[in-house]
């Protein structure tokens, strides 16, 4: 099984991206310092492309296609990305509080209310 060097962040973030001369945007779905999956519905890339990416308007970094399905592909950066820049861009809900956010497992899934009995353990 493949382990990554680094946590991913999720993220939904469209994206500046120079693709064979073009300017185009895509989404970009998870994102780490050294690589992100791209939605790439709409354009074609292939194995080994090589793409440039424009964050925030002056952050850019040049990365390499290195795997593909149907819709999305993995890209491996060419140069590390700034840690903050990464959590700048991770996932936040904004608008909820703590009382309206619903617990979820690492697959998405709504987790059950608690127990009675593991409120008890809680107090």
């Amino acid at each position: 099984m493949h382990t990554r060097r680094h946590e991913r962040q999720v993220v939904d973030y469209e994206v500046k991206c120079f693709l064979q001369g073009c300017e185009e945007r895509l989404f970009i779905y998870d994102i780490c310092v050294d690589g992100c999956c791209i939605d790439t519905d709409g354009f074609r890339v292939e194995i080994d492309e090589k793409l440039y990416f424009k964050f925030l308007d002056s952050i850019g970094v040049e990365g390499k296609v290195v795997w593909k399905n149907d819709r999305y592909a993995g890209v491996q950066f060419l140069e590390e990305l700034h840690p903050a820049l990464i959590l700048h861009l991770g996932f936040q809900v904004s608008g909820t509080t703590m009382g309206e956010f619903q617990p979820r497992d690492r697959f998405g899934r709504e987790l059950p209310p608690m127990s009675w009995a593991a409120r008890l353990l809680q107090s």
